[in-house]
């Protein structure tokens, strides 16, 4: 393989792999979100057939 196709080849690579850690770090980190509620704990889930 050429110089510009190894280039080529390791750009892509350490791009795709560096967004996928960065997306990663993103996700994993709580970013204070702990005391958010996606839920109210009086609703009653058998509600939802009514």
């Amino acid at each position: 393989m050429s110089l510009y196709g190894w280039l080529i080849l390791i750009l892509s690579v350490g791009g795709t792999t560096l967004s996928l850690v960065y997306c990663l770090v993103w996700v994993l980190q709580n970013h204070g979100k702990e005391n958010r509620l996606h839920a109210t704990p009086d609703l009653d889930p058998r509600d939802a057939d009514r």
